[in-house]
């Protein structure tokens, strides 16, 4: 890949660097730090589009080369992974012991388990298993001065103290440079089922959605593809075959009929392509505070849209302003940086103190050497 595909909102390195071992990884931020050099850390670049344009981009730091499966102790539920694995060869790995990490987002052939609890990507799979970083029990990270740390542990009851691998979800690669990750797994269902509930507007299969989450019933995903006229409610069913049919006659009394799995991969892959995407937060197991969305995929269990249109900056703002008012967050996910600047930035309004934030900053980045700029200091955590 040239230094031209490796910009990020038009900004393009001087120079790429791709390690395949931690201590590798170390010594390359090492060196940038003693230089003065920044670094932008990046793999599957599924979502590199995400933040606001770098103050300075001198280190492409590809950790595509860093992956394989470390240790996994299938009695334990427990599996250590390099962090440029991607969930698709995960998922292939812990296939063979019928078990999984349930996490889902956006091109799994691409999209790397440190990418993914990094920018804490969301998916269907929020719904009933919440953050990445609630699958994370330890981790292995790399700090902006060079320096290779180690956080939590490899087995589930043995982190004491401050968790910082929650810290780090989240952060971008702003703070630290994940390399190694111990995630917590769960067991392969024995039978899945999506079911399909067609309403004439986008509030119509709000309702919908509102009204199952209100039954209390155990479903794996819940999600709305709406595109400005009808929209469609998604349920995704798992478990023992028994369990799932009596959920699904549940479901049906909704006016559901049976659709196929691989919608998850459909709606999932919607949010990550296009030039366009917003991201759209509001608290969980509430309505949006605007349901005029458009083309757009929502988890409303989870409280996440992904609007998937290009949105005037004007109309952005005052969007941006009604999810802010309502205790939510409107993201710039995908745009170029003319209209980042446009809209106010790509975060929105700051909600962690500043000195927090820059307190942060500088225990873990004191040089700035780690993708400097790419969210306001007073934004990290």
């Amino acid at each position: 890949m040239g230094l031209s595909e490796l910009a990020v909102d038009g900004v393009a390195p001087s120079r790429a660097e791709r390690p395949s071992t931690a201590e590798q990884v170390a010594a390359a931020i090492a060196n940038a730090n003693a230089r003065g050099a920044a670094v932008v850390v990046q793999a599957g670049r599924t979502r590199i589009g995400v933040g606001d344009p770098p103050e300075r981009y001198d280190v492409a730091l590809d950790l595509g080369a860093l992956r394989g499966v470390v240790e996994h102790s299938p009695a334990d539920l427990v599996c250590t992974v390099r962090a440029g694995t991607t969930l698709a060869e995960l998922e292939e790995a812990l296939r063979a012991s019928g078990q999984r990490w349930p996490v889902e987002v956006a091109h799994p052939e691409l999209a790397t388990v440190g990418g993914t609890v990094a920018g804490a990507a969301a998916g269907p799979s929020r719904l009933r298993y919440q953050h990445p970083r609630d699958w994370i029990i330890g981790c292995r990270a790399v700090l902006g001065d060079g320096t290779l740390t180690r956080a939590g542990g490899r087995v589930v009851k043995n982190v004491t103290g401050f968790d910082l691998t929650r810290l780090y979800a989240g952060t971008y690669g702003t703070l630290v440079v994940l390399v190694e990750l111990t995630l917590k797994l769960i067991a392969l269902p024995q039978r899945t089922m999506t079911l399909r509930i067609d309403r004439t507007s986008l509030a119509a299969a709000l309702d919908v959605a509102a009204s199952l989450r209100e039954t209390h019933l155990p479903l794996d995903a819940l999600a709305i593809r709406g595109d400005g006229r009808a929209a469609r409610v998604h349920v995704r069913l798992a478990g023992t075959a028994a369990a799932v049919e009596r959920l699904a006659a549940a479901v049906r009394t909704h006016g559901a009929a049976e659709d196929d799995d691989a919608t998850w991969q459909a709606l999932t892959s919607a949010t990550a392509e296009g030039d366009d995407v917003a991201r759209a937060v509001w608290p969980a197991g509430h309505r949006p505070p605007d349901t005029d969305l458009g083309n757009a995929v929502l988890y409303p269990g989870s409280g996440i849209a992904f609007l998937l249109d290009p949105i005037p900056p004007e109309r952005f703002r005052a969007m941006r302003a009604a999810f802010e008012s309502g205790g939510g967050a409107l993201i710039v996910e995908r745009a170029n940086a003319e209209y980042k600047r446009a809209v106010g930035g790509a975060w929105g309004t700051i909600r962690t103190p500043a000195r927090i934030a820059r307190a942060l900053k500088e225990r873990f980045d004191p040089n700035a050497v780690l993708a400097p700029g790419r969210i306001p200091l007073a934004s990290i955590a």
